[in-house]
């Protein structure tokens, strides 16, 4: 997170805007933002119970407070800072989530509430609480936060109808095409960035691949999700232990064997290919036992040849040539004619 220097620390702005209150006010608005020994934010409500009175009385108090800083000599002449947070935000792209904005205008985590409480006095800024699909968030500039918040909806339209991950490259077209559809205009790659951070839909997963955590492939959901993103980034059938090893570097710590393997048999999406062996059914492999490969291979072809039988089974499931006849022995399935040929029966 890149820094941006204040030309006067928000602590030492609060401390001057202050002056201009009465002490009981300050107390108020102390508690409000978590400007005293507390961090902590107050409600209306808790700060009414300490006091005696009302959540409206406190909420009066909070608005005149602020009226009365606003109108104040010390807001005139910290103007400077004010403007510097304008241009700040002018700077990312108008739009920023929170976490973001309080962390680059400040050293140290204990002073964002004084950021806070600056960015709630200066008019101009407006905070948006978080949404379904978007966090917390601070905007500036006339409408910054609709043409971020319309940029980020065509970007995860356009990521839906793509329906797979993405690099990041490619993600960043689609927020550049997306932020021209919504605004007519090029929006610089930092800015876009910015807006980003505010989504809660777009994501990337463990090898930096981008796209919407309703993807499994983004936000796995349980060992099935894993071992599918492990072999699909893989591209060929692993055992289900090498899948459990893959998982457990993957995600940073060991997963049991056994509940891998257990997972894999019970999801289609599986198959098994070999002694312990797993491949992906996208990949082609078809599901079933060596004998429903068997009949799978003569019911396209028709009547065969051993060998050619044999080698069309070997690109499904990873077993030796001999464990294909033995189970085209099986008379109950398959029949041999006169030309050496076999069929179905």
């Amino acid at each position: 997170m890149a820094k941006y220097t204040l030309p006067v620390h928000p602590e030492e702005v609060t401390k001057r805007l202050f002056l201009a209150i009465s002490k009981r006010t300050k107390d108020v608005l102390e508690q409000r933002f978590g400007l005293n020994k507390s961090p902590k934010r107050m409600t209306l409500e808790a700060i009414g119970q300490k006091y005696g009175i009302t959540r409206e009385r406190v909420r009066q108090i909070e608005a005149d407070g602020m009226s009365r800083i606003k109108k104040s000599q010390a807001y005139s002449d910290l103007k400077g800072v004010f403007v510097a947070m304008e241009q700040y935000f002018d700077r990312e792209g108008g739009v920023l989530k929170e976490a973001t904005a309080l962390g680059s205008l400040v050293s140290h985590p204990k002073h964002e509430n004084h950021v806070y409480f600056l960015l709630s006095l200066h008019d101009p800024f407006e905070r948006f609480h978080e949404t379904d699909s978007m966090h917390d968030r601070w905007s500036y500039g006339k409408d910054a936060h609709e043409k971020a918040k319309h940029t980020l909806e065509h970007a995860v339209g356009e990521l839906r109808r793509t329906a797979k991950p993405v690099s990041e490259a490619q993600l960043f077209e689609v927020l550049t095409a997306s932020s021209h559809a919504v605004t007519g205009s090029a929006v610089a790659g930092g800015a876009l960035s910015n807006w980003l951070e505010l989504s809660k839909l777009i994501s990337k997963n463990y090898f930096n691949e981008w796209g919407l955590v309703e993807f499994p492939e983004i936000r796995p959901r349980g060992v099935r999700d894993l071992s599918h993103m492990v072999l699909t980034r893989c591209g060929k059938p692993l055992h289900f232990s090498d899948v459990a090893i893959r998982i457990g570097k993957l995600i940073g710590k060991p997963v049991h064997v056994q509940t891998v393997h257990n997972e894999l048999i019970k999801d289609p999406r599986f198959v098994l290919v070999g002694r312990g062996l797993y491949a992906l059914q996208n990949w082609g492999y078809a599901p079933g036992v060596v004998r429903d490969i068997i009949s799978g291979v003569l019911g396209k072809n028709g009547p065969m040849a051993k060998e050619k039988i044999i080698a069309e089974v070997l690109h499904q499931r990873f077993v030796k040539p001999n464990t294909v006849f033995i189970n085209l022995e099986n008379k109950k399935y398959f029949k041999k004619l006169a030309d050496g040929r076999y069929n179905l029966k």
